[in-house]
């Protein structure tokens, strides 16, 4: 008789099915509706309706109870738990336990503590990723920091040795420090050549930093020089062009006399060439979003250094 009542029950609990507001007790003598779940009143004679860690995520600070803050499209909306867990169109993003959905998913309540995940797609795939870019990291690397023919953390560009520290960002003040930790100072243009190997370079290794240069503007003389006391040379190929919303017209002086006179007829020019008068900063930098065209630049401002040694 005994063999026979068990086989029943075990007949009944295997064949329990919980409509879809309702969800199987840890125990599975019965269905309870989700609006009984983390109520205070346990309605499961193991106390899975009421377990703790499960209330915890049920009863959230954000939402009534059995609801849970659904972020779509830049909105937070509270909607019920299993709408929560079942949307997908798109799929919610919040702070509700994704085990909560488990329980929600499998129609059981069993402890939140027991469900165990495997981690999603995402965090592995930028763990992958995260090593393929060590690993581009090193290459640019050596291709920028070292060369047989130059010291350490040099590289060989045209016929000078640069340190292009494209992985570190600082002040003006900061980058000159860490050229002259390294035995070298802030690079210097000296020729149109120089300016092309190194703007070449940069474009074959595909570096896209911001980098300050050894020029400063000096009040003294109200001029742009190099850290050697040399003028820097002005306009093109050199300094950048900005685009204004405003335009001005161009004077230009007749030779030989005083006679200032508008060019071309007055046509007006969205564009002016950097340095500005006043400048816009007194330290001189090559800018990725300028085509590695020298502009005057906020010292303060976060750019890498760019370092030349002798060799």
């Amino acid at each position: 008789m005994k063999a026979i009542v068990l086989l029943l029950c075990i007949g009944f609990a295997t064949a329990l099915e919980c409509t879809g507001d309702e969800v199987a007790c840890g125990s599975a003598e019965r269905c309870v509706p989700y609006r009984y779940i983390c109520d205070f009143d346990s309605d499961c004679s193991d106390g899975s309706d009421e377990d703790p860690y499960l209330c915890w995520a049920w009863n959230n600070t954000e939402c009534e109870r059995g609801s849970a803050q659904c972020l779509t499209n830049g909105r937070a909306e509270c909607i019920p738990i299993e709408t929560y867990c079942h949307r997908t169109q798109p799929a919610c993003s919040g702070s509700l336990n994704r085990r909560v959905c488990s329980i929600i998913e499998d129609k059981k309540l069993v402890p939140l503590a027991s469900i165990k995940f495997i981690p999603d797609n995402e965090p592995a795939d930028a763990y992958n990723r995260s090593v393929s870019l060590g690993a581009e990291l090193r290459t640019n690397l050596n291709n920028t920091l070292s060369h047989p023919d130059c010291p350490d953390f040099y590289t060989r560009v045209g016929d000078q040795c640069l340190s292009v520290f494209y992985v570190g960002r600082s002040s003006w003040g900061e980058a000159r420090a860490f050229c002259k930790h390294i035995g070298g100072d802030l690079l210097s243009i000296q020729n149109a050549s120089h300016y092309i190997d190194l703007v070449n370079h940069l474009s074959e290794n595909q570096i896209t930093s911001d980098f300050w240069l050894g020029g400063r503007y000096e009040l003294d003389d109200l001029s742009w020089m190099w850290l050697d006391g040399t003028p820097m040379p002005q306009g093109t190929p050199f300094w950048s062009l900005r685009r204004y919303h405003h335009c001005d017209t161009r004077n230009v002086t007749v030779a030989g006399t005083y006679q200032v006179l508008e060019a071309n007829n007055g046509e007006c020019y969205h564009y002016t060439q950097a340095p500005e008068d006043p400048p816009r900063g007194f330290c001189a930098a090559i800018t990725y979003g300028k085509h590695f065209y020298m502009s005057d630049e906020d010292c303060l401002a976060d750019m890498s250094p760019l370092c030349v040694t002798s060799v």
